[in-house]
């Protein structure tokens, strides 16, 4: 992966807003949705192109989709390291949404029951 395509996957808010959280775990999408407040067809849609772009790696656990950032990624390029761990905590709303991962993780909340929220 070129610096140029790390770039244009960075350049768009939703993207930022998805890596933030999934650079501090995985995460299943019913999770992302949840989290971020975004639709399911918007949030599909960001998820394959980062994992197109050789971003994300996914798995599968019964009707759950999860995904999580290659680690090999920050190996490869150590400036996303500073990136993620500098400059985003400078950003009020990116702070706001891991802290309310931070919540959610501490809550009794399950892909399930959040599913049983979103529809």
């Amino acid at each position: 992966m070129t610096v140029i395509e790390i770039l244009k996957v960075l350049s768009d808010t939703n993207r930022l807003r998805i890596l933030n959280l999934l650079y501090v775990q995985e995460l299943c999408v019913c999770e992302l949705e949840y989290l971020l407040g975004i639709s399911q067809s918007n949030l599909s849609k960001h998820l394959r192109l980062m994992s197109d772009a050789g971003f994300l790696e996914s798995r599968r656990e019964n009707k759950f989709a999860y995904y999580k950032i290659k680690d090999l990624l920050f190996a490869e390029h150590p400036f996303l390291t500073a990136i993620f761990e500098t400059e985003l905590g400078k950003e009020d709303f990116l702070v706001a949404e891991l802290n309310k991962l931070g919540q959610y993780r501490n809550s009794e909340l399950t892909c399930h029951s959040i599913t049983a929220l979103i529809v």
